[in-house]
């Protein structure tokens, strides 16, 4: 893994968000890493961001949204028939992995150059991002490189993989080491931070909220460490987690060359729309009389939403008879409305359920303040999308969650099954309608959380394996490793299939 050649050159004039819709494969080239010399915390930073993007906008969405019952492939086109029975060859994990890698190499080249200016927040924002990035890949893959990773200008051209569990610890590390710099004295980013802006009060949220995602992801593998580490980050004083309008998200424009890069790669695959809604998912939200499932999908001429049995793409020719994913998720490879949805990597809802369920285990707080977090946490899902819900439906945010939740008199409507919450019962059920209730608010955004949530907990229960599937009734549990690290990585540690779970999954 030559790292040291997979270095953006974050120094070119005018980097912006253009980046976006070409970075994808443009990061496979060799650069010269000597250019990194030249390169500025206000380069680095959005560098990193667009490659984070590239990988977590196309491939980790994609992968993830049709493992978690979110979408399938489309019966007309056949770009992804491998992801939908499961038989993925290592080739088709290099793009994520190169760009994940290439995000990290540009934040650590980040907080060097913060270390050598003395800026505390350009190197709090690095060690964050390093932190959310390097969770991506360890949940994705396993044992990676962690350590030696990086380090190709030092010489290590075949760093040594290490357990998700030291890369777990680093995680945290990171995360502590960040929010010790973030003082609100030292001088912030500005627009080159694509995500908050240099908020760093944003920023510091952002990082109690994902040591929280992190040590929930314990939860069935060591839950005396979570437990423990959880009520730790509870006690201190300075702990905030994220809430509404603290979304960590890019926006994007109209413009073609400044696009949502799901969007983007579709258009660069001639606008073939290659994704339809699940079923799964389509017909659990259409029976709970969920109108976030107007924003999620297209609804048909006649005004419903309908999806295709998981891996059905053989069993039918036409696409008309199926909701595709919305111009608001940029999924819809025909409407270039798609091309300014945003990114999304971890939303004030997702914080919501994070609390509600290490409260409904009883790590901190009580089962009865987990029912007011997991409300919040479907509120907020709900108002996020309210605009959208009112040109979509006419109905706004909290009108259509107050139905959810309430059921609607008028129209002799219950309460949705998965919008009331099992106030007095066991742990087991109160996790079960969390996660359950979090994988309905991530459709479409945040398809590889969803899928690795599932993986973690087995909720939501209902899962189907693809009908198309090669490897029976199991659901893919890992990523492979790319082929350039068992060509040129000395330290490979050998094939991983896609049944093989990683460190924390114990379902």
């Amino acid at each position: 893994m030559f790292l040291n050649k997979k270095l953006i050159i974050a120094a070119l004039a005018g980097i912006s968000l253009l980046a976006v819709s070409s970075c994808r494969k443009f990061l496979d080239v060799n650069t010269n890493p000597n250019i990194a010399k030249t390169a500025t915390l206000a380069t680095l930073l959005p560098a990193g961001q667009l490659s984070l993007s590239s990988a977590y906008g196309v491939d980790l969405q994609i992968n993830g949204s049709f493992w978690a019952g979110y979408w399938t492939q489309s019966p007309i086109a056949s770009q992804y028939k491998s992801v939908e029975q499961y038989t993925m060859g290592q080739d088709e994990f290099s793009y994520p992995w190169d760009n994940l890698y290439s995000a990290c190499e540009n934040f650590y080249q980040l907080g060097l150059q913060a270390d050598k200016e003395k800026n505390r927040h350009y190197k709090a924002i690095s060690l964050l991002m390093r932190a959310y990035t390097f969770q991506l890949i360890a949940d994705g893959w396993g044992d990676v490189p962690f350590r030696q990773a990086l380090k190709g200008q030092e010489g290590i051209s075949s760093p040594a993989y290490d357990s998700q569990v030291v890369v777990y610890r680093g995680i945290i590390d990171y995360i502590d080491t960040a929010e010790a710099l973030i003082n609100m004295t030292s001088v912030s980013p500005g627009s080159d931070d694509l995500i908050y802006g240099g908020d760093m009060d944003k920023w510091r949220k952002f990082g109690y909220t994902l040591k929280l995602r992190t040590l929930t992801r314990l939860s069935e593998i060591n839950p005396t460490w979570a437990q423990t580490a959880v009520a730790a980050l509870y006690a201190d004083p300075n702990t905030q987690f994220m809430t509404r309008g603290d979304d960590a998200t890019i926006s994007f424009g109209s413009n073609t060359t400044n696009s949502n890069p799901l969007y983007a790669d579709a258009t660069g695959l001639n606008g073939t729309q290659n994704l339809v809604g699940s079923k799964t998912c389509i017909d659990s939200m259409n029976a709970n009389n969920d109108y976030r499932v107007y924003v999620f999908y297209e609804a048909l001429s006649n005004g419903s939403v309908a999806g295709l049995v998981q891996g059905g793409f053989a069993s039918t020719s036409s696409i008309s008879n199926f909701s595709l994913p919305s111009y608001h998720v940029g999924g819809n490879a025909s409407n270039s409305k798609s091309g300014k949805a945003p990114l999304i990597f971890m939303s004030a809802s997702e914080s919501y359920f994070l609390q509600a369920e290490v409260a409904a285990r009883g790590w901190v707080s009580t089962p009865a303040q987990a029912e007011t977090l997991f409300y919040k946490g479907v509120e907020e899902s709900f108002l996020y999308n309210s605009a959208n819900l009112t040109t979509e439906t006419g109905t706004d945010g909290a009108t259509a969650y107050d139905i959810y939740i309430n059921g609607d008199a008028s129209t002799s409507t219950p309460p949705a099954y998965w919008g009331v919450f099992p106030t007095g019962g066991s742990t087991t059920a109160m996790v079960r309608h969390i996660i359950t209730g979090k994988w309905f608010a991530m459709c479409g955004t945040q398809g590889f959380e969803a899928w690795t949530e599932y993986r973690r907990t087995g909720y939501p229960s209902f899962f189907k394996p693809s009908i198309a599937s090669t490897i029976g009734s199991a659901l893919p549990k890992r990523f492979k490793y790319p082929s350039t690290e068992s060509t040129r990585n000395s330290k490979y540690p050998g094939t991983k299939e896609l049944t093989e779970s990683v460190w924390w999954d114990k379902f």
